[in-house]
C-alpha cells in the first residue's frame, strides 16, 4: 500500500475546491457502482484491507454508525468511520479511531483519487469524472487502508443497491428503520424503498 507522503500534492483548500467543482452533492447524484468499482480497482482496492460494516436505512443511520464505532473502539478495535453529510467541515465525514482526518492527509488523498479518476477518463474507461460522493467515498477507504484500521463503518449515502458505499462489498450490513424518502430514486412504495436499501450487500436487484 502506498504511503501518504508519497502521494501527489494538493492542499486542503485545493481539494475542497476540486470536489465542489464536481457539482452539488445532492443535485449531481448519479447512482451506480461501476465508476466507484473502477476507481477503487485503480487504487489497488483499499477496501480489501479491513472488515466493513455498512449501515443502510432511512432513520438512524448516522446514530447507528456512531454507536457501532464507539462499541468497537471501546473493545480496543481500530476503526474507520465514514458518514455523510457533514455539519461544518468535510473532514467530519472521515474519522479514524474517533478523530477527524487531518486536512493535509485529506488533501493528499483527494489528489491521489482525482489523479486516478483522470487516468480512467484518459484511458476511456469512464466518460465523465466520478461524482463528489464517489470521490469522497474512495478517499475515505484509502484513508482507512493507510491507517490500517481493523473495521470500517460505512453509512450509506442514498438507498443502498446503487450507492457508492456498496462498492466496498461490506461483510456485515445493518438496516435501520425504513420510511418514505428519495422516492424519485428509490420507488413509490415502502416495499420498493426497502428493497433498494436491503440490496446494499450485493448491489443486485
Amino acid at each position: 500500500m502506498w504511503a501518504v507522503n508519497s502521494l501527489p500534492s494538493m492542499n486542503f483548500n485545493d481539494a475542497l475546491t476540486y470536489l465542489l467543482s464536481l457539482g452539488h452533492e445532492t443535485l449531481a447524484i448519479k447512482l451506480g457502482l461501476e465508476k466507484t468499482e473502477l476507481l477503487l480497482k485503480s487504487l489497488d482496492d483499499p477496501q480489501n484491507s479491513f472488515l466493513k460494516v455498512q449501515i443502510a436505512g432511512t432513520n438512524g443511520k448516522g446514530s447507528t454508525a456512531a454507536f457501532v464505532d464507539a462499541i468497537c473502539r471501546e473493545a480496543g478495535i481500530r476503526t474507520g468511520l465514514y458518514t455523510s453529510p457533514h455539519l461544518i467541515k468535510i473532514t467530519e465525514r472521515i474519522r479514524i479511531d474517533g478523530e477527524e482526518i487531518e486536512e493535509s492527509q485529506f488533501g493528499q488523498l483527494v489528489a491521489h483519487v482525482s489523479e486516478r479518476a483522470m487516468a480512467l477518463m484518459e484511458l476511456g474507461e469512464i466518460a465523465t469524472p466520478p461524482t463528489f460522493f464517489e470521490h469522497v467515498t474512495a478517499t475515505a477507504l484509502c484513508a482507512f487502508a493507510e491507517a490500517k484500521v481493523e473495521v470500517a463503518i460505512l453509512e450509506t449515502g442514498l438507498g443502498g443497491r446503487l450507492d457508492s458505499t456498496t462498492a466496498a462489498r461490506a461483510e456485515v450490513v445493518s438496516i435501520t428503520p425504513v420510511d418514505f424518502d428519495h422516492q424519485e430514486y428509490l420507488g413509490d412504495s415502502l416495499t420498493q424503498i426497502a428493497a433498494e436499501k436491503a440490496a446494499s450487500r450485493t448491489g443486485s436487484p
